[in-house]
């Protein structure tokens, strides 16, 4: 479970990297920003023409990670891509992002699709306060 340190450092840098193995057997890396916290783990939008959209549905394990010059977090989980309606148009109503990545907030005009991580393990760590926080 996230603590309030965990959170707040995941909203003040809301950019993460992703890992995972593309379609063609290899590491892959891209940024992805995250919706925000729900039910304790974080949730991302990706739209049906992405190829990180079919890598997933493929091999659903990932890695993330962010960082400042000071501190950094990994997590390792699984993508799980959300099918009830009625949550994903309740996250996607409460992103700030949506309206600057996407045309509309509707999800089936754009063919968005919700995912959350499943998180196995996280650790945020921080050099200058010789910390590490393990969830």
């Amino acid at each position: 479970m996230m603590n309030k340190e965990v959170r707040e450092f995941i909203e003040h840098n809301p950019i993460l990297m992703l890992a995972n193995v593309g379609l063609d057997g290899l590491p892959k890396i891209r940024p992805m920003i995250t919706l925000g916290i729900f039910k304790e783990t974080l949730w991302f939008a990706v739209t049906e023409s992405k190829l990180v959209y079919q890598e997933l549905i493929k091999d659903n394990n990932v890695e993330l990670c962010t960082v400042t010059l000071s501190r950094w977090i990994r997590i390792k989980g699984k993508a799980v891509f959300e099918q009830d309606r009625a949550f994903i148009t309740h996250i996607l109503e409460n992103s700030d992002i949506m309206e600057k990545f996407y045309k509309n907030k509707n999800e089936k005009e754009e063919n968005v699709k919700v995912f959350y991580i499943e998180i196995e393990h996280g650790e945020l760590s921080d050099f200058e306060r010789d910390l590490k926080i393990e969830f």
